[in-house]
């Protein structure tokens, strides 16, 4: 006689635990008895920034509304067009001098999702604003193992003078917790997935359990015991779905080895573009892109912030042919020779934006998936980095937030039009509602 296999229900917290690790789960039909929908269906907010602004021409749609061609530089979101919001009109009043005189790489990452005008000091006497992702994190960080997630590309000071003047915290943090607080970025994958994936009740030191962590132990093997026992009690879709997404960690784990041993790049002619040929900046780049999927799927957090590069950055990408500095090159003058290299680079970093945005796409939960769950902020606190301009900015929210954002649209707003009215926009769809945000003026309709 056949002996009936007992179903079980699952937390949303549930973790398979072992020495020095604790792996959350992503979604699974198990868990659905105990979660209401609006605990099944979280939405998720993530905040990136990229450096030095935008060639404005290069990144611009053709056509407005729903009716609209991408332009060269956001050619690669073409497949997911439909669920990608491109809004143009944005400015941040708060990045412009009032005064101050230069300094506008510092003010553009400060002010990027605080919208307001920092004071301009290289001692400790810092002061901007809380930003937008500290006030989503602070009202629902508590669902989750991490109220929010802070990770970056640069490592930088923060303290001393970095931009004229302005304090190393302005040039290298975007995110607030308080108007004096900046909240310190992690820039290393593996701590990153040490931090995700270690036991928060492990009282072995942080170099103990990253040592367990290390690339010649897989979390996975840590926690071996407790997924075989799961398995036994799962249905096959939600063994399935398990095996899938540990599959994803394996995979995860033998890409941080691989680009632990990586060497730079060595020159490429100009001209010469490799996607092939990735230098370690490259890899670190998807390794941290992976790592948000992974703390997504897992409800680990539901609040990010990822700069691409510290504000200002110089970086050469010669795994792409570009020798020249990054924050040189925006400085173009409108020269030939310039533009197309500054476009190179603005094109790669959508390339890899779109990869990362597939990955949110192709990660089910439920009956929807990640991306449909989330709202992703791409833009910059500049515009045309040639001018520091700090009005006309390039901005794209990728996802529906379950299914709060109409996207697959370029949506032309009046110039000038505050930041603050789409940070306010974001917030409310995130289950958030503020009256106001910094200098807001009304909620964007997205």
């Amino acid at each position: 006689m056949a002996v009936p296999i007992r179903r079980i229900s699952l937390s949303r917290r549930t973790f398979l635990r072992g020495t020095g690790a604790a792996i959350a789960l992503p979604w699974l039909s198990a868990m659905t008895p105990a979660l209401t929908r609006e605990a099944a269906d979280p939405v998720r907010t993530c905040f990136i920034f990229a450096p030095n602004g935008q060639d404005m021409d290069g990144w611009t749609p053709r056509g407005a509304g729903s009716a609209f061609s991408l332009s060269k530089t956001l050619l690669p979101l073409e497949e997911l067009q439909k669920q990608v919001l491109v809004i143009s009109g944005l400015g941040i009043d708060a990045g412009r001098a009032h005064g101050d005189g230069p300094g506008d790489h510092a003010r553009a990452a400060s002010t990027y999702l605080t919208c307001m005008h920092p004071k301009k000091t290289g001692a400790a006497d810092i002061r901007v604003g809380i930003s937008a992702d500290q006030v989503i994190a602070q009202k629902i960080g508590a669902a989750t193992r991490f109220p929010s997630l802070e990770l970056g590309m640069e490592r930088g000071r923060r303290a001393g003078v970095c931009d004229s003047g302005y304090s190393c915290a302005y040039s290298n943090n975007i995110s607030w917790r308080s108007e004096t607080t900046p909240v310190a970025k992690e820039t290393r994958p593996r701590e990153v997935y040490a931090r995700l994936f270690g036991d928060p009740a492990d009282i072995a030191s942080k170099q103990d359990r990253q040592r367990r962590l290390s690339d010649r132990r897989s979390v996975l093997d840590l926690a071996l015991e407790d997924t075989r026992r799961l398995r036994r009690q799962l249905g096959g879709n939600d063994r399935a779905k398990l095996d899938q997404y540990l599959e994803s960690i394996r995979s995860f784990e033998r890409r941080l080895r691989q680009s632990e041993t990586e060497r730079p790049v060595a020159e490429v002619p100009a001209g010469v573009l490799d996607p092939h040929r990735l230098g370690t900046f490259a890899s670190r780049l998807d390794l941290m892109y992976d790592l948000i999927v992974l703390a997504f799927r897992a409800d680990l957090t539901r609040t990010v912030t990822f700069m691409l590069g510290n504000a200002g950055s110089n970086r050469s990408y010669r795994a792409i042919g570009v020798t020249d500095g990054h924050h040189d090159l925006s400085h173009h003058g409108k020269k030939p020779h310039k533009l197309e290299r500054i476009r190179r680079i603005n094109l790669w970093h959508a390339e890899r934006f779109a990869r990362f945005l597939r990955r949110l796409d192709e990660a089910e939960e439920g009956s929807s998936d990640l991306l449909e769950q989330s709202m992703v902020l791409y833009g910059s606190g500049l515009g045309d980095g040639n001018r520091h301009d700090h009005l006309r900015l390039p901005v794209v929210l990728a996802g529906r937030g379950g299914g709060a954002v109409r996207s697959g649209r370029h949506l032309v707003v009046k110039p000038r039009t505050p930041m603050a009215n789409l940070h306010l926009a974001v917030m409310a769809k995130a289950g958030v509602h503020l009256k106001s945000f910094a200098d807001s003026n009304r909620v964007l309709a997205i």
